[in-house]
């Protein structure tokens, strides 16, 4: 099998050989000296303008009003919304969203102290994330090798929620091992997909197509999957992509 790079609704993939207050941060937390970086590093990404998120926390003026709400959440562990068992089965698990247990505690004694600001001299920079339609694993892993692109559906801006089940050639002709791969909708169509699934389709011994692999999937917060090194997923050579793609119009036509 010939080894290579291959990342890329299109779907990427890479191939190898993702209130107020002035006390002291000493005696309880703030928000620029500590909840701020936990609201970045665990809800900006989807808590942010053009995301799935009902509210922006990009600022402490923008957090300050939820965070009684914020505090019943994460204690509940509904958010992040991480669904794993916290009490039983193995806990250590890689890539682990869930918020750990200090970061819980830290967001309750900060709204149990009255969500104080603290020193705005102590904030974070802004959290950069990549422009809406971009690759989200393009500045570990570069631009996609290969992308493969579901067929144009228009969305209305008004109506049912919509499903676009198409299926398309993978364009890969020898057989590949996936290094990484991300799903990605349109610019146009970031607000009203909803997700997207996609799947591989091969040729059984009839000529008939058939469902084989998963491929992919997108929702909001996904970044992309990447392969443990060592690690082969493989795409059959001359394969088809199926697609399953769940559109809600939010008010704006998608030609």
């Amino acid at each position: 099998m010939k080894n290579t790079r291959l990342i890329g609704l299109v779907s990427a993939l890479a191939f190898t050989p993702a209130l107020a207050g002035a006390q002291t941060a000493a005696e309880h937390p703030t928000y620029a000296g500590e909840v701020s970086r936990i609201i970045q590093d665990n809800c900006q990404i989807c808590h942010q303008p053009g995301q799935i998120g009902p509210m922006s926390f990009t600022s402490y003026e923008e957090v300050r009003p939820w965070a009684p709400l914020i505090r019943m959440k994460v204690m509940e562990r509904e958010m992040p919304p991480y669904q794993y068992d916290a009490d039983v089965g193995v806990q250590h698990l890689k890539n682990d969203w869930r918020l750990s247990g200090d970061d819980i505690d830290t967001i309750v004694a900060w709204v149990d102290a009255g969500a104080p600001m603290g020193n705005p001299e102590e904030l974070p920079p802004p959290k950069e994330f990549p422009p809406i339609g971009e690759w989200r694993l393009a500045a570990e892993l570069g631009p996609p090798d290969h992308t493969i692109k579901s067929t144009p559906w228009d969305v209305p801006a008004n109506g049912q929620d919509l499903w676009w089940e198409p299926e398309v050639d993978s364009g890969i002709t020898e057989a590949r091992c996936i290094k990484a791969v991300e799903t990605v909708p349109s610019r146009e169509a970031h607000g009203s997909t909803h997700h997207a699934n996609s799947h591989f389709l091969v040729q059984d011994e009839n000529g008939e197509w058939v469902r084989g692999d998963r491929l992919s999937e997108f929702a909001f917060g996904k970044l992309g999957e990447k392969v443990p090194e060592g690690a082969c997923r493989k795409v059959p050579a001359n394969s088809k992509v199926g697609w399953s793609i769940h559109y809600y119009p939010d008010g704006k036509a998608v030609p």
